[in-house]
């Protein structure tokens, strides 16, 4: 069964693209770069990821949530689009293309399935999922540096409940669709 959002998948991958080249308000809630390592959750699979930040939020959308079996899903997109290098376990990524246009790809370790990144096909970016990161300073500490905490919500409008945080929120992406109060109404235009 295939579920439609607002104009579909293809709808969300093109408009984020677009957002990235076209929107101020979005590089206003990005760190500048990024020089990070990590790894998926059994460790067979390390990357780094080094470029710029283009974006750094929330995603609500139902692509995201389903797949991760939980929303929201904090995403930061980095560019280039070969910003991501798999250092090690390259031979256990697997690739999943949701939709029936399969305009997004996603990277998973084929042994504990963690998604390590994804990425709408013919883009400058990727997104990296900072829950991967390696921050722990040898101890259980996972609190995230303060340019790696989310500064927006992606596609509030497929929340599962309403968030009482002061992140702006967006109906779908900055500069492509109005801001949203924490209760899911239109503020802005």
């Amino acid at each position: 069964v295939n579920f439609t959002v607002e104009g579909g998948l293809d709808y969300r991958v093109n408009n984020l693209a677009i957002c990235q080249n076209q929107c101020t308000e979005q590089s206003n809630m990005a760190s500048s770069s990024i020089k990070q390592t990590g790894s998926c959750h059994c460790g067979e699979v390390n990357f780094t990821v080094e470029g710029k930040v283009i974006f750094n939020g929330l995603c609500h959308c139902r692509n995201c949530t389903r797949n991760r079996g939980a929303g929201p899903v904090h995403l930061m997109g980095v560019s280039p689009a070969d910003s991501v290098k798999i250092t090690k376990g390259e031979e256990l990524i697997t690739m999943y293309s949701p939709g029936p246009n399969k305009v997004l790809t996603q990277y998973f370790c084929s042994k504990c399935g963690c998604m390590v990144h994804q990425g709408p096909k013919g883009q400058p970016f990727r997104a990296v999922l900072p829950t991967t990161f390696h921050i722990e300073n040898g101890g259980p500490d996972c609190l995230l540096p303060p340019e790696y905490v989310p500064k927006a919500h992606f596609n509030y409008e497929n929340r599962m409940w309403d968030y009482g945080d002061d992140l702006p929120k967006f109906k779908t992406f900055p500069g492509m669709g109005p801001k949203m109060d924490n209760k899911g109404c239109v503020i802005e235009g």
